[in-house]
């Protein structure tokens, strides 16, 4: 199977597993900019009109033999998100930005952090924006929501190359480091779906963010980032404005369960 192949097979598996639930998917990344290679791994992005984690782990496992069985690379399903989680995560992100653009110039975004909803809302942002390939948009939804991101970067230019990706650094001993740890021992087992890049993406980014969204106050934007853009700044001295801000979006401090309720 070639990868191009893999491709048309993915976006099938989609439209068949999900049926009348998915509102929308398309293929993103390399091979929607022409610039995939032989191991390029396929970024489908699929929106369904509710949570259905039996089918979301079926569809999961399913993306995983195309790419083993096409010799692509395989690190995560894609983005899986109902309308619901879809819309709550990208208003959570632009209220965040505007009143915290600090979040621009720190860890969270510059290394990539796997806890930072405010990073998994960009990578939404970008996949709206950005190239793509077999689009299936039986709801229709794919113009507004290409035109909300077209609005949220020209808002808020964001630079595309990660200045610190690969080399963030977690606080000893910190909730950060502890979440983190857990999702990577998940990898290689068979809850290697139950992780932020995983299935259930509404048990993060859902419903509780609208209380998030609380704590993001209102008064002047925290312009001021932290001196090091590879390093996560908490925990910290507790009532320093920037690490409140940050706090609130970060999936450490989401639940009182770590990895979310199931």
């Amino acid at each position: 199977m070639t990868g191009a192949q893999a491709v048309s097979t993915a976006s099938r598996a989609a439209v068949e597993i999900f049926g009348d639930d998915l509102l929308c998917s398309f293929v993103g990344g390399s091979y929607a900019r022409g610039s995939d290679k032989t191991t390029s791994d396929i970024d489908l992005f699929v929106v369904t009109a509710r949570s259905d984690h039996d089918r979301e782990r079926i569809f999961a496992e399913r993306l995983r033999d195309i790419h083993q069985a096409a010799g692509l690379d395989f690190d995560h399903c894609g983005e899986i998100l109902t309308l619901d989680t879809l819309n709550t995560l990208l208003a959570f992100t632009e209220h965040c930005i505007t009143a915290v653009p600090a979040v621009q110039r720190s860890a969270c975004y510059l290394a990539d952090c796997p806890l930072s909803v405010f990073r998994k809302g960009d990578v939404v942002f970008k996949f709206l924006t950005d190239p793509k390939t077999a689009v299936h948009d039986p709801a229709g939804l794919l113009p507004a929501l290409e035109a909300r991101a077209a609005t949220y970067f020209s808002a808020w230019p964001m630079p595309r190359v990660q200045e610190h990706k690969g080399r963030l650094r977690l606080p000893s001993g910190s909730p950060q480091q502890r979440l983190a740890g857990l999702w990577q021992d998940r990898d290689a087992t068979d809850s290697w779906t139950d992780t932020p890049v995983g299935i259930g993406l509404e048990r993060w980014f859902g419903t509780a963010l609208a209380t998030r969204s609380e704590a993001l106050y209102p008064g002047n934007p925290v312009n001021v980032a932290p001196p090091d853009g590879a390093t996560c700044p908490l925990p910290v001295t507790a009532g320093t404005a920037l690490a409140a801000l940050l706090s609130a979006q970060c999936l450490a401090f989401l639940h009182t369960e770590p990895e979310g309720p199931r």
